[in-house]
This record gives C-alpha cells, sequence and structure tokens, in this order.
C-alpha cells in the first residue's frame, strides 16, 4: 500500500490520548497511533464503548485477561471503558488502578448477573456498544466484527468459541434493554434465549484465536 506523508498539529492533551495509544506492539509509534485512530473512527463511529464483564468469584483470576482486552479497546479507538464488577468490585478495582494512571475505566457494581450489571447502564448507553464477558478470553476482528453487525443490524451480534456457552464478545444495539428483565438475569441464559426465538441475534462467523 502506497503512503502519503501529512504534517498536522494537534493540541497538547490529545497528543497525550495519541501517545496511550503506543504500547510497542498493537500501535508501533505516535505515526501508526494516529493512522489506527483515522482508519478505524472514519468507518467505525458508531461504537464508541465497551463494558467488560468482571464479575464473578473468579473474577480477580481473569485481571490479566481484563487488562489485556482493554489494551485491545484502546487500540482500536475505544476509551469510553467500563468495568462491571461484582461483589469482588473493590479488589479488581484497586488492582486495575495500577494500569489505569489517569483514571479513565469506569465502574458498576452489580450482583444481578450479568444482565441486571448491563441494565444498570441504561441511560449511559444510548448507541451500539459492546460487551466483553472475560470468563473465555477471546481475540476477534473488532473491525470485521462491527462491519458484520452494522450490514445486518441485529439487536445482538456474539463472537464466540462456543455456541453452547455464549461467552466472548458481544455487540448490541440499545434495543437489547428491552429484552433485559428486572432484577437477576443472565445474558447468555435468558436475554440470549429471548432474541434467538424472535431471529434477533446473530453469531459472527469468523472468529481469531490469540
Amino acid at each position: 500500500m502506497s503512503r502519503v506523508r501529512i504534517t498536522i498539529s494537534i493540541g497538547e492533551e490529545l497528543a497525550k490520548e495519541v501517545d496511550r495509544l503506543v504500547d510497542g506492539t498493537h500501535v508501533r509509534n505516535r505515526s501508526h497511533a494516529i493512522e489506527t485512530m483515522l482508519s478505524e473512527n472514519l468507518h467505525m463511529s458508531t461504537v464508541k464503548t465497551a463494558v467488560v464483564l468482571a464479575g464473578g468469584d473468579r473474577a480477580t483470576k481473569r485481571i490479566p485477561a481484563i487488562i489485556d482486552c482493554i489494551k485491545q479497546l484502546r487500540a482500536f479507538g475505544i476509551f469510553q471503558i467500563i468495568v462491571a464488577v461484582g461483589y469482588l468490585g473493590k479488589e479488581i478495582q484497586a488492582e486495575l488502578s495500577k494500569h489505569d494512571a489517569d483514571n479513565q475505566i469506569e465502574y458498576v457494581q452489580s450482583t444481578n448477573g450479568t444482565g441486571g450489571a448491563i441494565s444498570e447502564l441504561r441511560s449511559k448507553l444510548k448507541k451500539p456498544f459492546l460487551v466483553i464477558n472475560v470468563h473465555q478470553p477471546t481475540s476477534v476482528d473488532w473491525e470485521n466484527l462491527i462491519r458484520f453487525h452494522n450490514s445486518h443490524r441485529p439487536v445482538a451480534t456474539i463472537a464466540t468459541k462456543n455456541l453452547r456457552d455464549l461467552f466472548g464478545i458481544y455487540l448490541f444495539e440499545p434495543s437489547v434493554f428491552d429484552y433485559i428483565p428486572k432484577g437477576f438475569s443472565s445474558l447468555e441464559d435468558d436475554v440470549f434465549v429471548t432474541l434467538t426465538k424472535e431471529g434477533k441475534l446473530l453469531s459472527y462467523p469468523v472468529l481469531t484465536e490469540k
């Protein structure tokens, strides 16, 4: 692919945001960071927010997977990240704060299952959003997943290793809140069952293993 050199000037605060993307692996340098942000956001402007599900009695053992997930999301250009925690919330937040010097991560605490945790965010999530269930760490091509979802526009698209358990990465339309019952509920056992019956849930066909 041919490349064109351009020169731009940006504000100091924006430059700091660009530099936060550089991790030496996913994003090599500042130039690569700017190119990544432009490429992804010109096409993927519909998705700006991600929720990482970090509840359950083994949640603290999944902290490395949560950190890796957050790095991937930021490299992709998604900076509004909400971590949904359960009764181990304080421990998880304390550990993640070591990797979140600018306190950009938001938290929501719920003991009402994965559905109940998402339901807490109804007033905040007005546009399509990602949900990552790190129960089984999953790697996916974010751009292709979003394009697949946008081309079909179901209520939910799932990228998963196992169609029986349905743990993985979910892309939701805001209308998903209409399918979440009050109180305790599970996305996998309650919400997805209803969406499947109504033909409003799709499985993303291409999943990339780490």
